[in-house]
């Protein structure tokens, strides 16, 4: 295949002589292509593409490049010198720099002549460079003031450029790993993203590594899918006919919550309303807001980045007070500048999937589960907590939601994403609340630990749970809501059920 111009086989990668991470995986990347890796969490995708820019070595393997066999890079440097460079998922920009100072960092010394740093030398290349990459923006900007999405293409342009400096290739693409970059970004931002890599791939290839399997379906030329280390499936999309579950079921080995005939709104669902909301206000945010919240049910809240979505369901929690209009729990009405806790003790919880907000990372999985449930776990005659209480209750939800860790005393920061989500989840599970406020619940994991959570907020619904979703995801309404209200300049335009709204998101 002349058009190859990275490939690896029979990769290998074992940790502590007991952790195989990687067993025998072989992937091949080709000229002016994105090439998906997808997987659990633990599959070995972030092994893999370490190994492939120099951080880690193979036990075992063949490396080649445009068909000659070459030695594995034993350095990100050298990686680049190869054309190989990888943008990580974390925002890796530094805000304080304008765009062509980024663009050229760690590589002024090629800039500098008589002492001196030829800034019009390089605002000149960083023009060219982002105009041949269809990346839109003033070199002279400074790098906060841009959208995210600008960002994360000029991290991109920087990660293409600084291999080109390193190789001193012009001529030959190269090959930039891009690890979950839509991760930090919403959907509009998402579709801005890839619209600009579909333009890159004139002068580059991509590898993908994404959890979202509508973006792989929809933005990759092939895919190959991991599980534990092992290289399950290739797919050719382009001349293959897959479905979303048909990838799903490659990537989990199960059915996906999507696809299962949705439950029944929980048994004690029906008349009873348990929150109502009657022209409420924040001038600024969003205005009129009215809806009835029934018990057992789920409400979404629908809309782009900025619609007021996400401030109406931060009114609801207590995070943000609100200037008019009524709120009602259970026939009380609640003060606009009511604080969380006070939510909390009228039945109101607040579940984000911003783990870092969610959890105490350096606590043990128990406390963090016992400190929305301590009259659980407090003596009946002394206000003293019962530490084999805590263990045995933590424990049990540990089991249910199979949570991957040595012990319930385990730190939280040591977790993966999927499984600090999951103690997220379970201290709600745990607490029991009449209303469970959903912000994102299932960001930036892996598909499997998102379904695992999916089935715990259904089961909670089943037991009578009511639920507000606020999310970027539309899976999630599909799956979670039975009524969906679409919001737009903060203004509520159109309700609407599930199977009405994925008939509109499939338009």
């Amino acid at each position: 295949m002349d058009d190859v111009l990275l490939e690896v086989k029979s990769v290998s990668k074992t940790f502590d002589g007991v952790v195989h991470a990687l067993n025998g995986v072989s992937i091949a990347v080709r000229k002016n292509e994105i090439v998906g890796v997808v997987g659990e969490n633990g599959a070995g995708k972030s092994t893999l593409m370490k190994i492939l820019v120099g951080v880690y070595s193979p036990d075992k393997g063949e490396m080649y490049h445009k068909g000659e066999k070459v030695p594995f890079p034993r350095d990100p440097k050298e990686a680049a010198k190869r054309g190989i460079s990888i943008v990580y998922q974390e925002n890796g920009v530094v805000p304080w720099l304008r765009v062509f100072q980024f663009l050229f960092l760690g590589h002024e010394d090629r800039y500098i002549k008589y002492m001196k740093l030829q800034t019009e030398k390089m605002k000149k290349q960083a023009r060219e460079t982002l105009e041949a990459l269809h990346v839109t923006c003033d070199v002279e900007s400074y790098m906060y003031e841009l959208p995210l999405s600008t960002q994360k293409m000029i991290e991109i342009a920087r990660a293409i450029l600084g291999v080109r400096l390193e190789s001193g290739d012009g001529d030959t693409p190269p090959v930039i790993i891009l690890d979950e970059p839509t991760s930090p970004l919403n959907d509009e931002e998402r579709k801005e993203l890839f619209r600009n890599l579909s333009n890159m791939k004139k002068n580059a290839s991509f590898i993908f590594i994404s959890h979202i399997i509508p973006e792989v379906m929809d933005f990759t030329d092939r895919v190959n899918v991991l599980r534990d280390g092992n290289l399950i499936a290739q797919y050719d999309l382009s001349k293959e006919k897959m479905t979303e579950e048909d990838l799903f079921r490659a990537i989990v080995g199960r059915k996906s919550s999507e696809y299962i005939s949705r439950p029944a709104a929980g048994k004690s669902a029906g008349a009873e309303v348990v929150l109502a909301a009657e022209n409420l206000t924040k001038k600024g945010h969003y205005y009129d807001i009215s809806f009835d919240l029934h018990r057992g049910m789920c409400v979404g809240f629908f809309g782009p980045a900025g619609s007021g979505k996400d401030m109406i369901i931060r009114s609801i929690g207590g995070l943000m007070d609100y200037d008019g209009g009524k709120l009602t729990a259970k026939d009380k009405t609640l003060k606009a500048d009511e604080l969380p806790h006070v939510r909390l003790g009228r039945g109101i919880g607040y579940f984000s999937g911003q783990t870092g907000k969610e959890l105490f990372l350096n606590w043990s999985i128990a406390k963090n589960i016992s400190i929305i449930n301590m009259k659980k776990i407090l003596g009946k005659l002394l206000p003293v907590i019962n530490f084999n209480t805590e263990r045995k209750m933590a424990g049990k939800i540990v089991q249910k939601l199979e949570i991957k860790a040595p012990s319930v005393g385990t730190d939280c920061y040591s977790l993966s994403g999927g499984n600090k989500q999951k103690v997220s989840v379970g201290k709600w599970l745990e607490r029991n609340p009449d209303i469970l406020l959903l912000v994102d619940p299932t960001i930036g994991i892996d598909v499997g630990a998102r379904e695992d959570i999916y089935e715990v907020l259904l089961e909670m619904k089943q037991k009578g749970i009511s639920m507000i979703l606020v999310s970027d995801e539309p899976k999630e309404y599909s799956i979670l809501c039975d009524r969906i209200l679409f919001v737009m300049d903060g203004r509520v335009q159109q309700a609407m059920g599930p199977e009405e709204f994925r008939k509109v998101m499939s338009t």
